[in-house]
């Protein structure tokens, strides 16, 4: 992510608030990514902004809040993106594939996020609410994943089979591939994915004696 240049300091109320916690936000993603979690300090965020520390305190009442409200940005527009895009598959087939496609990407995309989560986690405190945060999303794209395999059982594209744990077994899957792709540097991610994917929808599609 390019470094932002610095900005004359004014009320934060002086724009657009959204405008102004996005520039934030962003500042922060650039130190927590140069720096780690725990070595970032918020006159380093300040120093990146370019914006006064009243004003960052204006918007996240600490390191930690403002380091949720970035993660949470991460994400945002991957949601986006893979809805849209799955609005266009006509099969569960499809959107399988193209939820596995997009959460590669994705993957490659933001590579060095899931190490800084996992720094963040272990370093808290209460390591239980710092999990708040990523057990949400995990929750949001697990509803994701489940109305697809639902789908897929009802139009009878998919055999019965036991979706919580199809879900759970595939977002790991999704999780590990993040996570080895920032050590294992010639890690195939979208190869991988595809391949995992694939052997999923061979054991869920329905023979055609099912089918009948």
């Amino acid at each position: 992510m390019k470094t932002k240049p610095a900005r004359q300091t004014s009320n934060p109320q002086s724009r657009g608030r959204g405008d102004r916690r996005q520039e934030i936000v962003e500042a922060a993603l650039t130190c927590f990514s140069r720096r780690g979690y725990n070595k970032t300090t918020m006159d380093d965020i300040v120093a990146e902004s370019g914006l006064s520390k009243g004003t960052l305190y204006w918007y996240f009442d600490s390191k930690e809040e403002l380091f949720e409200g970035a993660l949470l940005s991460i994400f945002e527009g991957f949601g986006e993106d893979v809805r849209a895009t799955l609005q266009t598959c006509d099969s569960a087939t499809e959107k399988l594939r193209a939820l596995s496609r997009g959460t590669a990407a994705f993957s490659e995309s933001v590579g060095g996020y899931f190490s800084l989560f996992l720094e963040f986690w272990v370093s808290r405190p209460h390591p239980d609410e710092a999990a708040r945060v990523w057990y949400e999303l995990l929750e949001e794209y697990k509803g994701v994943l489940t109305a697809i395999v639902h789908e897929g059982v009802e139009k009878g594209e998919f055999r019965p089979v036991d979706t919580e744990n199809l879900v759970w077994a595939l977002m790991a899957t999704y999780d590990g591939l993040a996570a080895y792709a920032e050590f294992v540097p010639d890690l195939d991610v979208a190869s991988a994915s595809e391949t995992a994917i694939e052997v999923v929808l061979e054991g869920l599609r329905c023979s055609p004696v099912e089918k009948a």
